[in-house]
């Protein structure tokens, strides 16, 4: 299935007029867009006089607040760090032997931060051998992009490496996309070293039926 690429500007003159209490179907008619695509763009504005939108947001909340007990009294150090970091690169990270060095790639910034700091807290990286690869679209502004991740990876401009640019035309817009950012490492090594670690892991809950 294909999806229309939308700029910025239709995405959020949707979402005011959302904030104005248009409804969908009527937001969807005045743009000649479908309901699906606005109900997608407006799925966080919560009016105040919609009781069936004010209870699925208390039902989301309790949920994740459910779920977030479940964190509460794991303890960060370098040993859950190293776990934790080798799952999610697992998931998300080249692999060998088509990879001699760390790669971990994702769109999600909550995401790659998280497992750049469990490789800080568990591996102790070297900070200046750390470099960084964007891929964006070609509607992205390069210089506000390379600040944002910077920022938000605590890692200097000079080692992100020369940014790639991909034609958007052809993808569904996601609100908020910043990008995919790839950490770079290279240290086979450490590589072998995170990939035990997960197939240490993996072995222990099928063998074992669980964690004791």
């Amino acid at each position: 299935m294909k999806f229309k690429f939308y700029q910025n500007d239709i995405v959020e003159k949707a979402r005011k007029l959302r904030e104005s209490k248009e409804s969908i179907g009527q937001i969807a008619k005045r743009l000649s867009i479908g309901k699906t695509t606005i109900s997608r763009w407006c799925e966080d504005i919560v009016l105040d006089d919609n009781q069936y939108q004010l209870r699925a947001r208390k039902e989301h909340e309790n949920a994740k607040t459910k779920g977030a007990s479940v964190a509460r009294n794991i303890k960060i150090n370098s040993r859950t760090a190293r776990l934790f970091a080798s799952i999610l690169y697992w998931c998300e990270g080249s692999k060998y032997p088509s990879s001699n060095f760390i790669a971990f790639a994702n769109s999600d910034v909550g995401l790659v931060v998280t497992f750049l700091e469990l490789f800080r807290i568990g591996y102790n990286p070297k900070e200046d051998k750390i470099r960084v690869s964007l891929q964006l679209h070609t509607t992205h502004n390069e210089t506000e992009m390379t600040a944002f991740w910077s920022n938000k990876l605590k890692i200097s401009k000079n080692q992100f490496y020369k940014t790639t640019f991909t034609n958007p035309t052809k993808n569904m817009k996601r609100k908020n996309y910043k990008g995919t950012c790839t950490i770079r490492y290279y240290d086979v090594s450490l590589l072998l070293e995170i990939t035990g670690a997960f197939e240490a892991f993996s072995r222990k809950i099928t063998n074992n039926g669980g964690i004791a």
